[in-house]
């Protein structure tokens, strides 16, 4: 029975956008109530393998959120204002059910991250090649898009509600495959999947903004890559003009803006302008607010959506969910609790890497989370779960010194502690 609520829990993190009931919401809520069970069925193992700092740290962001709520909500929380609450108490929950699962259930765990991984690779590449619609119903009324969307250029759904989604998710299931099962090649094909497949601008600036700051951070010898950058943007102009990158594809045509103007990619393209722009000015009232919490209201916030927009006429859109940004709308909303209990994951997150592969997918994890993506989806809290599965692992099996990359960490002693 164990198994089968851990193998139940994994598969609906690992497809969180299945729909067996029809819902509007694009995360499903089948991944929180089985790893609520995967919690209680593997509470043992928690209690006496769980790093306690992390728990802690966990923990602290669901009181947190909770007391946010109560103060700036009650007496009657919006059912926007319940979601935002799942933001601070789902992390802990999933890795709580990512941990068990992989530390007592390692094989299972692998298998069936490596059926997810290739589930979702084959069914993009039918879409692609064969039918643009298959399985799409999974999604439910999401999934009616699928034509519009593949002759549109933008990719195709895979089993996600949108090209985005599913270039975000194959990002997440590399680092998976890597940090759980060491699978350099599968990951990587969830990679070319996520660029070619869903064809998602959003995971390609993921993956080109955790690659730089891999090289400036954890590199070393490597740093000097970071030259790279100006050659590499002739480059793409060069091809750009030479017309051998197809521009009736969208990531092209993003591409040929930036290289034609930067700036007019916010306002030229509706879809980047309220993502990009939206976590720019998210980054800019967190600043003005001198990171005193704003609150979890939801009233509060589409309040001050209009002086955001009177004051940046270039925004042509800003959500009426909150910054557009799964970290930044934690330090909005609670200021600088939440950007020590965020800054200290993070930290955990990318500390205590095994290959040089494994550390730039992480940085890459990083920033699918700090675009649109928020850590109340399944991913943040199974990839949490899951690194520290395995490195626990490696410590109790004395091989983590020598297993452990040249330079990977940024603090090798305390980056492995528990």
């Amino acid at each position: 029975m164990k198994q089968l609520i851990y193998a139940l829990a994994l598969l609906f993190c690992l497809f969180p956008y299945t729909q067996i009931i029809p819902l509007d919401s694009y995360t499903q809520p089948y991944a929180l109530v089985f790893s609520v069970l995967a919690v209680g069925a593997g509470l043992p193992v928690l209690i006496s393998n769980f790093p306690r700092r992390d728990a802690i740290a966990l923990m602290l962001l669901a009181v947190l959120g909770t007391i946010t709520l109560i103060i700036t909500c009650m007496p009657s929380p919006t059912s926007q204002e319940y979601k935002y609450l799942l933001i601070y108490i789902s992390p802990v929950i999933f890795a709580f059910a990512g941990f068990a699962a992989a530390h007592d259930q390692p094989k299972l765990a692998d298998k069936l991250i490596v059926f997810a991984a290739a589930a979702w690779i084959g069914v993009g590449l039918i879409q692609v090649f064969l039918d643009s619609t298959f399985l799409t119903q999974l999604v439910g009324n999401f999934g009616d898009s699928a034509d519009v969307v593949i002759d549109s250029g933008r990719g195709t759904l895979g089993l996600a509600p949108e090209p985005t989604h599913f270039g975000f998710h194959m990002v997440i299931l590399a680092a998976a495959l890597l940090i759980h099962g060491g699978r350099n090649g599968l990951a990587l094909a969830c990679l070319v999947a996520a660029i070619l497949l869903a064809r998602s601008s959003s995971s390609i600036l993921a993956l080109i903004l955790g690659g730089i700051i891999y090289l400036a951070i954890y590199a070393q010898q490597g740093r000097w890559l970071l030259v790279a950058i100006f050659p590499a943007y002739i480059l793409l102009g060069a091809l750009l003009e030479s017309g051998t990158l197809p521009e009736s594809v969208r990531v092209v045509a993003l591409l040929k803006d930036f290289y034609d103007d930067p700036l007019y990619l916010l306002t030229s393209d509706g879809s980047a302008n309220a993502r990009l722009g939206g976590i720019w000015v998210g980054a800019k009232e967190i600043i003005a607010n001198a990171f005193i919490p704003a609150g979890m209201s939801h009233k509060a916030w589409v309040d001050v959506t209009g002086q955001i927009l009177s004051k940046n006429s270039w925004l042509i859109l800003l959500s009426d969910s909150g910054i557009p940004s799964g970290i930044l709308i934690v330090i909005y909303q609670t200021g600088i609790a939440g950007l020590l209990l965020i800054g200290f994951m993070t930290y955990r997150l990318m500390s205590g890497l095994r290959s040089h592969f494994e550390t730039l997918l992480v940085c890459s994890v990083v920033f699918v989370f700090f675009s649109q993506y928020m850590i109340s989806t399944p991913g943040f809290g199974l990839i949490y779960g899951l690194a520290l599965a395995r490195r626990l692992r490696w410590s109790s099996s004395g091989s983590i010194k020598s297993q452990q990359m040249a330079a990977p960490v940024l603090n090798p002693q305390t980056a492995v502690a528990l």
